[in-house]
């Protein structure tokens, strides 16, 4: 039996259930429930912090709208205070000591898209004794903190997966299209473009290793700054390497289109398989016909297929005045389940919302959160959080692998 996940409306009423009941005396107003957002506000990906930020204000919007929530049992608005981390550590650090002795926030989530800012954050936060979550970061480092050191990091809760659930997708779609005889890859040859940042070397930490162990020889592994844009010394070596399938890794959207625009413009014949810019509504308008053919993951989002996800889409628009978007749906779903769980627990005292944290079993409308309770990290799969491959087709894309997710079947490059 599929499970049925709610939408944008019902994840929003659930969470008011209960806040402003009528015919109950209210209780007496408090503070406000402050909760400090650090995230890229600018820099290379400052366009999915933005979203990050418009998604975590819709939800706390329409919290506050209903009644807010009650807290140690007086009733408090959610106030969300943004600090920009321009995706560096340094000045992720300094946001967050202003925001937990400055602002004297309740609540920490940062970094909510870079890895190695939400690194640096863990090494600060521990002190003030705050209950903290990150947003969109994978890197399985973040997770062995958590395991590595419970006592110091028991507070800390991931808000998506761990870089080796992309691994694992990137390396089966590779397989799953050469046993079904869509792809020939006859040197068994893969190369690596990814940024210099903890979220692109983690994932090819974890997906170089499937490959080898499987026969295949890496050819390349090359870093390039975030925000890069020249690729054509990188793309010479791999014309002369010949590797069947290419990696990228970008969370700079600028990045994904560039490296795009040159494959094309060069010709080079390779599967071509990307993580995440693809996800950012500007690609494809920015990469045009060169996307044609990509294969990209996640499609955690994916309105043109899926209802529910159009619903979103469409009701994201009308509270907001923003098309939504992938990371609009990750955004609302992670501050739905980050308000729902403090109102289960009646407080932000962090042990005790980390207690409930270990409970959590909330559906929205990309996943059902489900931790794993040793890493603190939201598990992976058809019933929780999937991580399926898609490929754009004309324009559009659709979900390729798994198979029983699939929309579409992989056509290959022209």
């Amino acid at each position: 039996m599929k499970r049925k996940y709610p939408g944008l409306r019902h994840v929003v009423a659930t969470l008011l259930v209960g806040v402003a009941t009528s015919g109950i005396a209210a209780p007496s107003i408090a503070a406000d429930l402050t909760i400090g957002v650090i995230g890229p506000l600018s820099g290379p990906a400052a366009n999915s912090g933005i979203s990050m930020r418009q998604a975590y204000e819709a939800v706390a919007e329409q919290v506050n709208k209903g009644g807010g929530l009650e807290i140690d049992g007086e009733k408090r608005d959610v106030k969300l205070i943004f600090e920009d981390s321009a995706s560096r550590p340094e000045v992720g650090v300094s946001a967050a000591q202003k925001l937990l002795t400055r602002d004297n926030v309740d609540v920490l989530v940062g970094d909510s898209i870079a890895s190695s800012v939400t690194l640096a954050l863990m090494e600060v936060a521990p002190s003030f004794g705050k209950f903290m979550m990150s947003g969109q970061p994978v890197s399985i480092e973040i997770a062995k903190k958590v395991q590595g050191d419970p006592e110091r990091f028991g507070n800390f809760w991931k808000g998506s997966f761990n870089s080796d659930a992309y691994a694992k997708t990137l390396f089966e779609t590779v397989n799953s299209l050469i046993e079904d005889g869509k792809f020939a890859a006859e040197g068994k040859k893969v190369a690596f473009i990814v940024e210099d940042t903890d979220y692109g070397k983690s994932n090819v930490e974890f997906t170089r290793p499937l490959f080898e162990d499987a026969g295949w020889t890496t050819t390349s592994d090359e870093t390039v700054p975030l925000g890069y844009a020249d690729f054509y010394p990188q793309l010479s070596k791999l014309r002369g390497d010949a590797p069947d399938v290419l990696i990228s890794i970008f969370t700079s959207v600028n990045s994904g289109i560039a490296l795009v625009k040159q494959i094309d413009e060069q010709d080079l014949d390779v599967l071509h398989l990307a993580v995440y810019y693809p996800i950012r509504p500007e690609f494809l308008p920015g990469a045009g016909k060169a996307a044609n053919g990509l294969v990209w993951t996640p499609l955690f989002f994916d309105p043109a297929n899926n209802p529910k996800h159009k619903e979103f889409a469409s009701t994201f628009k009308e509270l907001t005045g923003v098309d939504g978007n992938g990371d609009h749906a990750q955004g609302f779903c992670q501050m739905s389940m980050l308000l729902d769980n403090i109102k289960k627990a009646g407080t932000v005292q962090p042990d005790t919302l980390s207690e409930v944290f270990a409970k959590t079993d909330f559906p929205c409308v990309i996943a059902r959160y489900v931790y794993d309770t040793d890493t603190h990290t939201p598990k992976v799969g058809a019933d929780y959080l999937p991580v399926p491959m898609a490929q754009i087709q004309d324009g559009v894309s659709f979900a390729i692998w798994p198979k029983s997710a699939a929309t579409a079947e992989f056509k290959p490059a022209d």
